[in-house]
């Protein structure tokens, strides 16, 4: 039997087809993705498929937070994001993407239902590049992999805030200062 839930999780993590973030209802197409049908959001099993999702260059404002259902303060601050950010910029050139840090086993079991019960299929994805060492840098070289993290940009315009958010007005004043 546990042979037979190994094989199984196999298949979903290295098992995965490519699909546009937009197929999700994520960040547009400008990059790929890995995801199993059965997961309702982008998977990213390794960095460089996440990538470019740092490096839109348009007129666009995009706020990034890293996370995990594990991280009580990441839980703690998700409200200010999906409860305020998103309806506040729903008319405006900002789009927010939720990136979950869960390990990979726990995708199905924990992410997935704590994603649909918030209904926030559509701005998060999963990073489950393990290799925290070799691409948190790439990200911002002022985290030092604490999450949550949030990497905020429009073009070359960067912005970065390292634990959890303070409240609403703090993340407002966050994207206004990288949306210049």
């Amino acid at each position: 039997m546990k042979i037979i839930i190994q094989l199984a999780l196999a298949a979903v993590f290295f098992g995965c087809s490519a699909k546009s973030p937009d197929t999700v209802g994520t960040i547009p197409a400008e990059g790929t993705s890995a995801t199993q049908d059965s997961i309702p959001f982008p998977v990213y099993m390794g960095f460089s498929e996440f990538e470019p999702l740092l490096h839109f260059s348009n007129d666009t404002t995009y706020v990034i937070n890293f996370w995990a259902t594990w991280c009580k303060p990441c839980v703690a601050e998700l409200p200010i994001f999906y409860e305020k950010l998103i309806p506040a910029v729903a008319d405006k050139p900002v789009k927010v993407l939720l990136v979950s840090m869960d390990f990979p086993k726990d995708i199905q079991k924990k992410l997935i239902p704590f994603v649909a019960e918030r209904r926030l299929e559509k701005y998060v994805v999963a990073l489950g590049d393990l290799d925290y060492n070799s691409w948190i840098d790439k990200v911002s070289t002022e985290w030092d992999g604490a999450i949550p993290f949030t990497l905020i940009y429009k073009k070359e315009k960067r912005v970065v805030k390292s634990g959890e958010m303070a409240n609403y007005e703090e993340l407002e004043q966050l994207v206004g200062e990288a949306s210049k």
